[in-house]
């Protein structure tokens, strides 16, 4: 019994001068500190993608025309106005007759023109000297409605010994036309019978501005 008694106290002194391990110490936060607490990128919110501006498209009229002058357009934007169609009156440029125009550029002096006229219809080619304007004295060739008919001449006037051109030509005319502000002429049961009285206006649509 007294050595079971000498062991445990030997044992408990051993323990009370075992020192003790050091404690781990973390480093404090910014947060405890006073500081802005870190987030992970999961938690900070994520900038929404702004979705890119749509463009709109541009709208198109109606219309109905064309009148060959304002005043016969004035004319029969009243009488869409009676059946209830309203609008206004505009005029566009618009080039009419497009075609394939063959040719001898001017040459320097009419008498020079006219040699080469009379040597080209000697050969039975059909042309004409130009009298006035900035092709004055060109030799003119024809018109073309197609453009592989006029590039033959001009391959065969070439090949001749000709220097023959090809330029597209048109002639610039301005059109009146009635701007409709009803959106959908169509339903309107009127604009039938006017068309079927001015057979030479039609309903059409056209870029609003």
């Amino acid at each position: 019994m007294l050595v079971i008694n000498l062991v445990y106290v030997g044992f408990q002194l051993t323990k009370s001068l075992a020192p003790e391990p050091p404690s781990l110490r973390l480093p404090v936060s910014q947060a405890a500190a006073g500081g802005e607490r870190l987030r992970l990128l999961a938690d900070s919110p994520q900038p929404q993608s702004v979705p890119a501006a749509s463009v709109p498209g541009g709208s198109l009229c109606p219309v109905i025309g064309p009148w060959e002058n304002r005043e016969q357009a004035e004319a029969g934007a009243v009488q869409l106005k009676a059946i209830g169609l309203p609008g206004r009156v505009r005029g566009l440029s618009v080039q009419k007759d497009r075609l394939n125009w063959v040719y001898l550029p001017p040459y320097e002096d009419r008498e020079r023109a006219l040699r080469v006229l009379r040597e080209l219809q000697d050969h039975g080619v059909d042309s004409f000297v130009v009298k006035e304007g900035e092709d004055a004295n060109a030799i003119s060739l024809g018109y073309f409605s197609s453009a592989e008919s006029a590039e033959g001449l001009r391959l065969k006037m070439q090949n001749a010994g000709y220097p023959a051109f090809v330029r597209e030509t048109a002639r610039d005319v301005t059109e009146y036309w009635v701007y409709l502000s009803n959106s959908k002429p169509e339903d309107n049961a009127d604009l039938k019978v006017f068309l079927e009285g001015n057979q030479s206006l039609g309903i059409d649509k056209v870029s609003c501005y």
